[in-house]
């Protein structure tokens, strides 16, 4: 099975047109937004609030794709999923790996792109 990269550098440059300063101030931005977001997603998931949570994970969805952090994204979208199901179970392990894999993305764009 494929498994997608942590932060996708050769995609990122393509996506942004190889404009190295929109690249750092979208990866900059990326980190803001997705820092605020993760403690919105922790705070829907206590409430159990299912539709604020998956409306939260698409976003965050979105901002991962923006950065090409393809393993953060895939790992976002089935958290989205699970909580348009109802099926929250798995969800709080799910937040626990996300966050780890959060810190990785934030690594790999300070090693590529924030040096």
């Amino acid at each position: 099975m494929f498994e997608p990269k942590v932060f996708d550098n050769t995609d990122y440059e393509s996506r942004l047109a190889y404009n190295h300063e929109l690249m750092t101030l979208v990866a900059v931005e990326f980190v803001k937004e997705a820092t605020t977001l993760l403690g919105v997603l922790q705070a829907h998931m206590a409430d159990e609030d299912w539709d604020n949570f998956a409306l939260v994970a698409h976003r965050l969805k979105g901002a991962a794709l923006e950065v090409s952090g393809y393993r953060f994204c895939r790992l976002i979208a089935e958290m989205e999923k699970l909580s348009i199901k109802r099926e929250s179970g798995l969800l709080p392990t799910r937040c626990m790996a996300l966050n780890k894999e959060f810190e990785a993305l934030v690594l790999a764009l300070n090693q590529e792109v924030l040096r």
